[in-house]
């Protein structure tokens, strides 16, 4: 079994469940293979620029704030606060006035349900659980996923005392070895990046195909 039979067995698997799930997420400190989300409401407004989120979640903290408050915080130019700021307005997510910024919704409430990443490796399990950890900085659980014949040849204590999860991926079943520990580390912001970018894959399907405009709530291994 190739690297990529791992993976395709894996969406599969995903989508007979009706689960959202974005291949190759690009998130600076890593790129899990599969990442998926369960629960996220539909409504949820994406955001895919760390810097976006981060001066909103700035302005929404401090109510009010002038350009030149964002420029000290972030350390930007004014021009690069002006782009930021507009961009957000665009989005109908705050107003300006006199170079004074108020937010006008509040997305830091947003329900993001359960994210959850995997790294696919074939032989190297200890790299894929290391890589594994730095998921857990954007997601609530972390996986490794390996072909089962290569199971019996890992060491399970170093997964359990990680918290690392453990998939063995045959052709036609995805079967958890390892249950995976809630992450300690998930950052709000980093987990509205990942988020936003499985939510923004699924935009175009019609909210009369989602259930009560969520996520469908399936557990990872649902029968």
């Amino acid at each position: 079994m190739l690297e990529i039979e791992v993976v395709n067995s894996i969406n599969s698997y995903l989508e007979g469940k009706g689960i959202r799930y974005s291949t190759e997420l690009r998130m600076g400190i890593g790129i899990p293979d599969i990442s998926f989300n369960i629960g996220a409401n539909c409504k949820l407004k994406p955001i895919s620029d760390y810097f976006h989120l981060s001066i909103l979640k700035f302005i929404e903290k401090k109510r009010s704030v002038s350009f030149n408050e964002i420029k000290n915080e972030f350390l930007l130019t004014i021009e690069r606060v002006k782009l930021y700021v507009l961009t957000l307005e665009g989005m109908n997510l705050v107003k300006v006035k006199n170079q004074i910024v108020k937010a006008i919704k509040n997305i830091f409430s947003s329900k993001l349900g359960t994210t959850i990443s995997i790294e696919a490796k074939l032989k190297d399990w200890k790299g894929a659980c290391l890589q594994a950890q730095r998921y857990l900085l954007f997601s609530d659980y972390a996986y490794v996923a390996m072909p089962e014949a290569y199971i019996k040849n890992i060491d399970l204590d170093i997964f359990t005392q990680s918290g690392i999860g453990l998939l063995a991926v045959a052709a036609k079943k995805v079967e958890e070895i390892i249950p995976a520990r809630k992450s300690e580390s998930c950052e709000f912001i980093q987990k509205y990046l990942a988020t936003s970018k499985i939510v923004e894959r699924y935009s175009h399907i019609e909210k009369k195909h989602l259930r009560n405009n969520i996520f469908t709530p399936y557990t990872l291994l649902q029968s």
